[in-house]
């Protein structure tokens, strides 16, 4: 009978033990190295007097370096006079100390892969590149991409699902490239106000 009770309370005692230790000693929760940020919006403004506020929808994955700075690439689609593929690079830097409200800055640039070819331009808004002679009228042209710099600054509200909510507004500069017919080229530089709402994972 002793031996029972006696092996029943080194059992308990050493499970016991067992819990308590493992509470102590436990590793503490693991911050994400990658996290992804997906976002939305329009690009306010009126530069070439078409698409007053086209759609735009971006998705980024970042590598986290420290607590406050992380960089990473990324890829969408927008809406303009024809629609575009964005490839992006970014850094985003956290200004903020609290767990739930980060205000943040982050600058973003890339290139712009027009998935549609062919669109129209009216040319006597634009200085041609080159050309053999020069259309006045709207004409047809062939969209060739461009680059795209982007810098922004907003607030990350975060859940406590930790899940990001992300409200940002940006300075968009584009520089677009059209060919036409008899090596005619042209240059459209775009100048926007991005308002984008995100998800941060």
């Amino acid at each position: 009978m002793r031996k029972t009770l006696l092996l029943s309370f080194l059992f308990g005692w050493g499970a016991l033990h067992a819990v308590y230790a493992q509470e102590v000693v436990a590793d503490p929760p693991k911050v994400d190295r990658i996290i992804s940020f997906t976002e939305g919006g329009v690009l306010a403004g009126n530069s070439d007097n078409q698409n007053k506020a086209p759609f735009i929808f971006h998705s980024s994955l970042n590598y986290v370096l420290n607590k406050r700075l992380s960089a990473g690439l990324g890829a969408g689609v927008e809406f303009m006079k024809e629609t575009h593929l964005p490839l992006t690079a970014n850094i985003i830097y956290s200004l903020g100390n609290k767990a739930a409200v980060h205000p943040f800055v982050r600058f973003q640039g890339g290139y712009l892969i027009a998935l549609e070819s062919k669109t129209s331009t009216n040319s006597g808004y634009y200085t041609p590149l080159s050309s053999s002679y020069y259309p006045y009228l709207s004409t047809e042209m062939e969209a060739k991409g461009g680059w795209l710099l982007n810098p922004s600054a907003g607030v990350i509200f975060y859940t406590k699902q930790k899940v990001g909510i992300a409200l940002s507004v940006g300075y968009r500069h584009q520089k677009l490239n059209y060919t036409g017919k008899n090596d005619y080229r042209i240059q459209v530089e775009q100048n926007r106000l991005s308002l984008t709402l995100g998800l941060i994972f």
